[in-house]
């Protein structure tokens, strides 16, 4: 509230007043010696030499002190304008201030060195509330002390601005802010308060996501495309190589049947179990080439997975396929994972499926599935102690239709594997396998948890 100064009166007047007194003080000098002394006139007129002095400088002291106060107050009544003014255009640039903060969009508030607050603009208020006087970790925080990581205390502390971002779950979904503290000082340089300046940066924060995401799709699509490329060449040499090798098969039996002449039968069943088994052969393989294609254009439904229970449900299906076995299996319990469930379990599929086969000629087989740290990452891993590989054929291990020298003997079309890497690439992850010959092998992979 604005103060008002005290009205000062015009020095004329004061001096003509003075004066008037000034002038009385002679007759009432003479009233009082009349009274003492007799004939007031005689006083009046006539006084004595020491009486008449006396009474010329009293009227002189008067006359000083009139002029001394007329002084005052016209230096009084200057003050007073000027005060006027000056409370007029404190008051004016107190308007033009809140008016320019009630205009800016960012949410802004005012607190004190105690943290009480002293001001907040209409989008501060509507952000977080009307607590004008109140402290603002008790209003913001719900707490009764200041905040141990207070940006503003610390700008208090160091005179430096400081800036954090912040994030919170809102009826509208995530919403994310930056605050910026600043302190306040006076004319001498004194830390007085300290503004907040609080924006809503969701928007542009959401654009930083998006962004993140498509880069990263752009990136797996580049590794898509580089492995499809590899798959292509992969897929000419099995054209080039495994189906006419079948070709050739069925081929040179079938030439033996036409001039074979008078042949037993037992070789023309030995040629016809040739025929067909490189049919089934061509068959599979062109399979295998077909689900390999189409599996990388297989849209992702991303959801919790208790990849646990998915392992098990996979070992019973393996364990239905040979109940002549006697495995021993462990998987570690309450495993999930961000993912596509039915991807996933083609990988496992693949995985435990290869670690069932190629344990088959071991006399006490075990199988183990659980999860350990890679890179303060979540890396599970299936184990097994069977026929292993050599790790210097470890660059062929993820490549379609190439088989490594261990899997002689064994069935397969060399496609598990590259499944198993498209499959855990789809879902940002790496896979990568350990092994020695003849003393196990060990197959890794981790997943991505930005989903």
């Amino acid at each position: 509230m604005a103060v008002k100064p005290p009205v000062a009166t015009h020095p004329c007047t004061s001096i003509i007043a003075g004066f008037l007194l000034v002038l009385l003080s002679w007759p009432l000098a003479a009233a009082l010696d009349a009274y003492r002394l007799g004939n007031f006139v005689e006083q009046l007129l006539h006084p004595e030499k020491g009486a008449a002095l006396l009474r010329l400088l009293f009227m002189g002291m008067q006359l000083v002190y009139i002029l001394y106060v007329a002084g005052n107050a016209a230096r009084c009544r200057r003050q007073g304008v000027q005060l006027e003014q000056a409370l007029a255009g404190a008051e004016l640039e107190k308007a033009r201030s809140q008016e320019i903060l009630e205009a800016v969009a960012d949410a802004i508030s005012i607190q004190g060195l105690d943290m009480k607050i002293l001001y907040q603009n209409q989008a501060h208020k509507e952000m977080m509330g009307a607590h004008l006087g109140e402290y603002c970790y008790r209003a913001y925080q719900q707490k009764d002390a200041v905040c141990p990581d207070c940006h503003l205390a610390q700008s208090f502390l160091d005179g430096r601005p400081h800036k954090r971002e912040t994030s919170a779950d809102t009826r509208l979904g995530v919403r994310y802010t930056e605050i910026l503290c600043t302190p306040l000082r006076d004319a001498t340089g004194q830390i007085v308060a300290g503004i907040e300046a609080v924006r809503d940066h969701t928007d542009r924060k959401r654009a930083d996501l998006e962004i993140q995401r498509m880069n990263g799709e752009l990136e797996l699509r580049a590794l898509e495309l580089a492995e499809a490329n590899r798959e292509l060449e992969s897929f000419n040499y099995s054209l080039s190589h495994d189906l006419r090798s079948y070709i050739t098969r069925i081929s040179a039996a079938q030439q033996m049947l036409t001039f074979g002449g008078e042949a037993e039968d037992a070789s023309n069943g030995y040629l016809v179990q040739t025929i067909e088994d490189s049919c089934q052969g061509m068959e599979n393989l062109i399979e295998a080439m077909l689900t390999l294609s189409q599996f990388s254009r297989q849209e992702m439904l991303w959801e919790d997975v208790p990849l646990s229970e998915l392992v098990q449900e996979v070992w019973l299906q393996l364990q239905q396929q040979g109940l002549d076995r006697q495995v021993q299996f462990s998987v570690l319990p309450g495993m999930t994972v961000k993912g596509d469930r039915q991807l996933l379990r083609v990988a496992l599929e693949n995985l435990l499926g290869n670690a069932w086969k190629y344990t088959r000629a071991v006399q006490a087989p075990r199988i183990e599935f659980g999860v350990t740290e890679h890179q303060e990452k979540s890396c599970y891993f299936i184990r097994d102690n069977g026929a292993g590989f050599d790790m210097a054929e470890r660059e062929k291990l993820f490549l379609p239709f190439q088989r490594l020298k261990n899997a002689q003997g064994f069935p397969g079309n060399g496609v598990g594997l590259a499944t198993v890497q498209r499959t855990i690439r789809r879902h940002g992850g790496e896979v990568w396998g350990e092994g020695e010959p003849g003393k196990g092998a060990v197959f890794y992979f981790t997943l991505s948890t930005s989903h």
